[in-house]
C-alpha cells in the first residue's frame, strides 16, 4: 500500500525499553478537540483542529484509548516513530459490524479512522470487507449514539447507575436473565460465566434475529453436538443451495465469497470449475450467480431434500431395495444427485431455510456424500452464528410467568426484531429491573429502566473468535467519543472488579487463550503479535459435549390456499436485521437485486402482478391469515420470483430513522417533502413465526393475501436510467446488438477459446480522426474487472463512496436520477422472466483514451493526465454538463445542490486526501488518484521502482472475490495488463473508438442458463 501500513500494538520502542516517561493523559484533551463545541459534532476552528493533531493524535494512536489514566504514553513533543501528522497509519481491528469477524485494517489519519478495509492475512476473510463492514466507520461518528448512562430516561453518572444495577442484582435471588446476539469474544463470555457463576440460577440466552438456529439443533441431532460446522466453499465441485443466499447475508458472506470464487476459476475448464445449482423462491444475490437456477417454493424444499436424499441413499447402497421409491422428485433433482454422487467428497448442500427437519435432511446428504471432514468441518466449527430459539422461547414464558426479576439486554433488540415483539415489550412491564446496553435509543432501550450504552467497536477492546482456532483482536482507533462501556466492563463492575476493559481482556487472554498457542512466544510477544496481525492461530477447543435433541420435528409447510400467497421474509445487504438502519451509506446502497433504495417493497414475480393488476410501485395490502397486524407496501415486479411467494425484505422501519427524511438539497429542508416524518420502510418482523414444535424463529410460515389499497408511492430506483444496452433501431446497419455485459458458456469458451467472446465491429472505418497525444513512456493506468468473478456484493460501491467522501443525497433526489456514487453495478438478466439468473457489471468512468467528455468541455475541467486518467479539474468546472450528455457509460455524476453534511461529527468520517465538492460541478471516479500519489511518494522516500500492486484502489481492495485489477496496463508483465490481453477481455462499447483504460472479462457459466442474452427489464 501507499500508506505506512504499520499495524500497532499501541507500545512504542519506548515503552518496550521501559524509557517512557509519563504524560498527562491525552483522552479528556482530544474529547473536547472532537466534541467541543456541540455535542453534535467537530468543531470546524482552526484552534481544535491543530489541538487534535499536534497534541492528541501521538496518545491517541499509541496509548491504548483507556478510560482511566494510562500508566504510560508517549510524551506530546516527542515525535512518534509510527505516526507522522498527515500521513495515514493502520490499526488491525476487527470488524463487528455482523457476528463473521471478519479482519480488518482501520486506515488512520491524526488520531481518527477515516476507512475500513480488509485484513489480507486474517483466515476468515482474506482481505476482502463486505458493504456493511465498509460502511461501519460512518456508525462510529452517529451524533444520535447515546452517550452515558440513564436511569428512568434520566442522564446520570456511571456510579449512580451501577449502584441501581447492583441493588437489583441482590435483591433477584438469581432470577436474572442475560440477553445478548451471538457472542464470540472469549474475554466476553469468560465475564459472562464468572457473572452468572455469582448469581446461581442465572441463565445467558442467546438468539439471532437472523436465525441458523435449526443448523445447529439439525448436529445435535445428526451428531450429537449443537454447532454450526464451517462451510469450505473453496474445496467444493458441486454446490446445490436450498435456499441459502450465501453470497448475500446467510452467516458469512465475505469468506464464503472468497471460497466460492476460487472454486469457480473458469480459465481451468471445467475441470478447475465447480458447478453452481441454486433451488430458491426468491431471487436473491445467490441465485442469480447459479449456473442453473430452480423456482422451488418454500413448501417444496423438504420434499425436494427428501428426494434427493432417497436418489443419494439409492446410490450409496447400489441400487438395492430398501430405499423408498415414491418419493416426488423433479428431473432437476434427478440430475442432481448425478451430479452430486460424482463428485463425493468435493460437494456441498446447503439449507437456508430454519426448518429443522429440512436441515436434518441436508446432514444426511452430506454424510452420505462424505463431505463432512473434507467441504464441512466440524473439528474447526464456525461460532459465527450461536443463537438457539429453543432456549429463547423459554424465556419469553419465564418473563410471562413473572419468573425474572432482573433482565439485562445486549446487542439485541428483541422488542423490534422477534416476531412477537410488541407482546414481548408489554411483558417487560413484569420485570422489576430491565438494563439496556443499546448504542441508540431504540424500541427496546425505550422500555429499559437503566441504559448503560456499548462503545461502537472501532473505540474500544473486543476479541472474537469467529472460527475456532482463530482468535482476533479488535482495539481502539480513537479516543471514545461517546461515554459507554462493554458489557464485559459492566459486568465486571457490577461484581464489584475495578480492572479497567483492558485489563480484563488482557487477563484473559494471559490464563486462557495463550495456553492454547502452544509456542515458545512469551504472552507479551505473543500478544503484541496479535495486536500487530489483528489475530492469532490457537488450538481449537476441546469439542464441545454431546447435547441430546430436543426437538427432532418441525412444523411441516402446506401450499397456500386459493387467493393466497406464501410470504418470504429475507434480510438485505446493508441494514441486514436492522441494526444498520441508521447508516445513511446503507440505505442509499442499492439493493444488488432490487436496485431499490431507501424503502422496502412487496416483490412479485410478473405474472402475479399481472393477474393481480399492479405495477410498479402500487401499494398493495399484505394481510396475513391467521392474526398478525396488515402490512401496506409498495409492489415491486421482480423476474425469477416464484408465482405463489411474496418477498419482503427485514431491517426496516426502526425507531429513530425518521431524521433521513430530511436528507436532500438546502432548499427543501424545512419543507413539506415526500415521506416527511416518516420511519424508512415498514418494519415486517412481526410476520415472522415461531415454530409450534422446534420453537425456531422461522421466515417461511405465514400465509398472506394481496390486494391493492390504491395508493401509490414512487420508488427510488438506480437500474431504470444508465441503460447501455443498444435498441435494435440503432444498431450499427448489419451489425449485432452490442451488449455491454457478455456472457458464455464454459463449454463455448473450452471448445472456441477466445472466439467465444464477441468482439465488437469496427465502426472507424480503419481511420482514427483522434491524434496520438496521450502517448507517454511513463505508466498507462487502467482496470480489469472479472465478471465471472464478480458477484454484486456491493462492497466496492460503499468503499469507493467512503475513500472518497461521496454525498447522501436522499431519496427523493434518487428518485430523480441525481444519486452521487461514482461507481455503480449495473444488473442484466440472463432468460425469461421465469427461469432467469443474471450477470453483474461494475461500472465506472473508463478513463477513455479518446475521452469524448474532454472535447466538448468549453473550460478543459476535465482534461487527460500523461498517465492516461481522464481528470475532472473541480474549481474549473462551470456545470454544463454537456460532458455528461457525451459521456456514452453515463458514469459522470452532476452536483445539483449543496448537500448539506449538517452532522458535523459525520464529517470526521471525511478523507482528508480528497476534495469535498461543492454544488454545480461534475465529479465522477479519478481511479483513485490520491492512492497513486501516496504510492509514488513512498516508494520514492524508500529509493526504489513503483512496483506492481503497490496501488490499490478502495474498489479493488474491498472486493471479496478479487474480481477488480488495477495496475500499469503500459507494463506487459502487470496483472492488469496480462488480464487484459486474454481471451475473455473485451472493452465495452470498444467499437466506438473511445479507447477505455478498464477491461472486462466475460461471466462465464456452465450449462445451459449461460445461454442467452444479458438484459435489462425494460
Amino acid at each position: 500500500m501507499s500508506e505506512k501500513r504499520v499495524k500497532t500494538s499501541w507500545r512504542s520502542r519506548a515503552e518496550r525499553d521501559g524509557t517512557a516517561v509519563p504524560a498527562p493523559d491525552p483522552n479528556e484533551e482530544i474529547r473536547r478537540s472532537l466534541l467541543d463545541l456541540p455535542v453534535e459534532g467537530l468543531s470546524a476552528s482552526r484552534r481544535s483542529f491543530l489541538k487534535l493533531a499536534g497534541f492528541g493524535f501521538g496518545g491517541a494512536a499509541l496509548a491504548g484509548c483507556t478510560r482511566g489514566p494510562l500508566q504510560k504514553a508517549i510524551p506530546a513533543l516527542v515525535p512518534s516513530e509510527i505516526v507522522t501528522p498527515g500521513r495515514s497509519y493502520w490499526i488491525a481491528t476487527t470488524c463487528a459490524g455482523c457476528e463473521a469477524g471478519c479482519g480488518a485494517l482501520a486506515k488512520c489519519r491524526d488520531g481518527r479512522p477515516v476507512k475500513l478495509e480488509g485484513n489480507p492475512e486474517h483466515p476468515v476473510n482474506a482481505g476482502g470487507l463486505c458493504a456493511t463492514g465498509q460502511a461501519s466507520v460512518l456508525s462510529l461518528y452517529d451524533s444520535h449514539r447515546i452517550d452515558g448512562p440513564r436511569l428512568r430516561g434520566v442522564g446520570v453518572a456511571w456510579e449512580e447507575a451501577d449502584a441501581a444495577v447492583r441493588e437489583a442484582l441482590s435483591a433477584s435471588q438469581g432470577r436474572v436473565r442475560l440477553l445478548t446476539s451471538t457472542m464470540t469474544g472469549p474475554s466476553t463470555l469468560a465475564a459472562v460465566k464468572r457473572f452468572l457463576a455469582a448469581f446461581p440460577g442465572a441463565r445467558h440466552v442467546e438468539y439471532d434475529a437472523l436465525s441458523s438456529s435449526a443448523i445447529l439443533d439439525a448436529h445435535a441431532a445428526t451428531h450429537g453436538v449443537r454447532t454450526l460446522p464451517r462451510f469450505r466453499f473453496e474445496r467444493a465441485r458441486v454446490v446445490a443451495s436450498f435456499d441459502a443466499d450465501f453470497l448475500g447475508t446467510w452467516i458469512s458472506p465475505v469468506e464464503y465469497a472468497a471460497g466460492y470464487a476460487k472454486a469457480r476459476r473458469p480459465d481451468g475448464g471445467s475441470a478447475a470449475m465447480a458447478l453452481h445449482v441454486q433451488f430458491e423462491a426468491r431471487m436473491s444475490l445467490t441465485g442469480s450467480r447459479a449456473d442453473r437456477r430452480v423456482r422451488l417454493a418454500p413448501w417444496e424444499i423438504r420434499g425436494a431434500l427428501e428426494a434427493l436424499v432417497a436418489r443419494l441413499e439409492r446410490k450409496r447402497r447400489g441400487g438395492h431395495e430398501g430405499v423408498p421409491t415414491d418419493v416426488a422428485a423433479s428431473p432437476e433433482i434427478a440430475r442432481l444427485a448425478v451430479e452430486l454422487w460424482d463428485a463425493r467428497g468435493a460437494s456441498l448442500v446447503l439449507c437456508g431455510s430454519n426448518d429443522l427437519a429440512a436441515q436434518i435432511l441436508a446432514n444426511r446428504a452430506n454424510r452420505i456424500l462424505g463431505n463432512y471432514g473434507e467441504t464441512l468441518d466440524l473439528d474447526a466449527p464456525s461460532r459465527q452464528k450461536r443463537g438457539d430459539d429453543g432456549t429463547l422461547a423459554l424465556l419469553r414464558k419465564e418473563i410471562d410467568s413473572g419468573a425474572v426479576d432482573v433482565l439485562i439486554v445486549a446487542g439485541a433488540n428483541p422488542a423490534y426484531d422477534l416476531p412477537d415483539g410488541e407482546a414481548f415489550a408489554q411483558s417487560l412491564s413484569g420485570v422489576d429491573l430491565v438494563v439496556s446496553l443499546a448504542t441508540h435509543d431504540d424500541e427496546t432501550a425505550a422500555l429499559a429502566h437503566v441504559i448503560c450504552p456499548e462503545p461502537h467497536f472501532l473505540e474500544c477492546w473486543s476479541d472474537h473468535e469467529p472460527v475456532a482456532g482463530v482468535v482476533s483482536v479488535g482495539q481502539p482507533t480513537v479516543p471514545p467519543l461517546r461515554s459507554a462501556r462493554t458489557l464485559r466492563e459492566s459486568l465486571s463492575r457490577w461484581l464489584g472488579d475495578g480492572r479497567e476493559d483492558r485489563e480484563i481482556l488482557r487477563d484473559h487472554w494471559r490464563e486462557a487463550v495463550h495456553p492454547r498457542h502452544g509456542g515458545a512466544l512469551s504472552f507479551d510477544a505473543f500478544f503484541d503479535a496479535a495486536l500487530r496481525d489483528g489475530f492469532a492461530r490457537v488450538r481449537p477447543e476441546a469439542p464441545a459435549a454431546p447435547v441430546e435433541s430436543r426437538a427432532p420435528a418441525s412444523v411441516p409447510l402446506a401450499a397456500p390456499g386459493t387467493g393466497e400467497f406464501a410470504l418470504v421474509l429475507h434480510p438485505r445487504i446493508g441494514p441486514l436485521d436492522g441494526r444498520h438502519a441508521m447508516n445513511p451509506w446503507l440505505q442509499e446502497l442499492p439493493d444488488p437485486v432490487t436496485k431499490i433504495v431507501w424503502d422496502n417493497v412487496a416483490s412479485l414475480s410478473p405474472a402475479t402482478a399481472a393477474a393481480l393488476g399492479v405495477e410498479d410501485g402500487d401499494v398493495v395490502r399484505l394481510e396475513p391469515v391467521g392474526g398478525a397486524p396488515a402490512l401496506d407496501l409498495p409492489a415491486h415486479v421482480q423476474p425469477g420470483q416464484h408465482d405463489g411467494v411474496v418477498a419482503v425484505a427485514l431491517g426496516y422501519g426502526r425507531k429513530g430513522t425518521e431524521r433521513f427524511t430530511a436528507i436532500g438539497p438546502k432548499w427543501l429542508q424545512g419543507r413539506p417533502t415526500v415521506g416527511a416524518g416518516e420511519r424508512v420502510g415498514r418494519n415486517a418482523a412481526p410476520l415472522l413465526e415461531h415454530d409450534a414444535l422446534s420453537g425456531a424463529i422461522r421466515d417461511d410460515l405465514r400465509r398472506v393475501t394481496v390486494r391493492k389499497s390504491g395508493a401509490h408511492r414512487d420508488l427510488a430506483c438506480t437500474q431504470d436510467h444508465h441503460s447501455l444496452r443498444v435498441p435494435e433501431h440503432l444498431a450499427p446497419k448489419g451489425g449485432e446488438v452490442r451488449e455491454a455485459a457478455i456472457v458464455v458458456t464454459l463449454a463455448d469458451l473450452e471448445a472456441r477459446g477466445g472466439a467465444a467472446v464477441p468482439r465488437p465491429a469496427d465502426m472507424t472505418g480503419g481511420k482514427d480522426l483522434w491524434p496520438d497525444d496521450h502517448a507517454t513512456d511513463g505508466p498507462r493506468w487502467g482496470m480489469t474487472i472479472d465478471l465471472a468473478d464478480c458477484t454484486g456484493c456491493s462492497a466496492c460501491i460503499v468503499g469507493c463512496q467512503a475513500e472518497n467522501n461521496v454525498p447522501v443525497v436522499g431519496k427523493d433526489e434518487v428518485r430523480r436520477h441525481r444519486e452521487m456514487h461514482w461507481m455503480r453495478i449495473d444488473r442484466y438478466w440472463i432468460g425469461d422472466d421465469g427461469d432467469v439468473t443474471a450477470v453483474h457489471q461494475p461500472m465506472l468512468c473508463q478513463h477513455c483514451g479518446n475521452a469524448p467528455c474532454e472535447t466538448v468541455c468549453p473550460v478543459l475541467a476535465t482534461v487527460h493526465s500523461k498517465e492516461g486518467l481522464n481528470q475532472q479539474v473541480y474549481n474549473r468546472c462551470v456545470g454544463t454538463r454537456y460532458c455528461a450528455n457525451n459521456c456514452p457509460y453515463k458514469v459522470r455524476r452532476f452536483n445539483w445542490f449543496d448537500y448539506p453534511r449538517a452532522d458535523r461529527l459525520a464529517n470526521m468520517s471525511l478523507n482528508p486526501d480528497v476534495t469535498v465538492r461543492s454544488r454545480g460541478v461534475m465529479e465522477k471516479c479519478s481511479l483513485c488518484v490520491q492512492r497513486i500519489v501516496d504510492a509514488r511518494a513512498e516508494a520514492r522516500r524508500t529509493e526504489r521502482e513503483l512496483a506492481d500492486g503497490d496501488v490499490k484502489t478502495a474498489c479493488e481492495q474491498s472486493c471479496p472475490t478479487k474480481a477488480i485489477t488495477f495496475g500499469n496496463l503500459a507494463d506487459p508483465a502487470s496483472r492488469a495488463s496480462r488480464a487484459a490481453r486474454g481471451d475473455r477481455a473485451y472493452a465495452v462499447l470498444g467499437e466506438l473508438n473511445v479507447k477505455p483504460s478498464v477491461r472486462y472479462l466475460a461471466a462465464v457459466r456452465r450449462g445451459e442458463n449461460g445461454k442467452g442474452d444479458a438484459h435489462e427489464r425494460s
